[in-house]
């Protein structure tokens, strides 16, 4: 009796592939990719949770790099913003996977003022 081929339990998360849709984030255009094999969905949640952006970035489109670039110089709010539109446009989630991102702009979630910004000019 033949032994049966081993289920591929991976294949069961892939996504439907579909043609890329063009986006622009400020002068940085790319196209985000809709299609993904069951190992690049797992790839892309492990790379969410380890909050490697930019890695996730270069998995879901084809300019990741200077799409990470630009995000980076965003507040935490409109970094995630745009992170969370351009996911959900690879229709690897819906809604909005990511909160506000701390440590992005010029001030981070928790950082405290200097002590001469506290000085008053009395």
């Amino acid at each position: 009796m033949p032994v049966p081929a081993p289920i591929d339990i991976l294949a069961d998360f892939q996504t439907e592939e579909k043609p890329p849709l063009p986006i622009k984030l400020g002068s940085v255009e790319a196209d985000v990719l809709r299609g993904f094999t069951g190992e690049q969905v797992v790839e892309f949640h492990r790379l969410v949770g380890a909050m490697e952006f930019e890695q996730m970035l270069e998995l879901i489109t084809t300019n990741g790099a200077a799409l990470w670039e630009f995000v980076g110089g965003l507040t935490p709010d409109y970094a995630s913003k745009a992170l969370n539109r351009i996911i959900s446009l690879s229709e690897l989630y819906e809604g909005n996977l990511l909160a506000p991102l701390p440590g992005f702009g010029t001030n981070p979630v928790g950082a405290q003022p200097s002590p001469e910004s506290t000085a008053t000019t009395e």
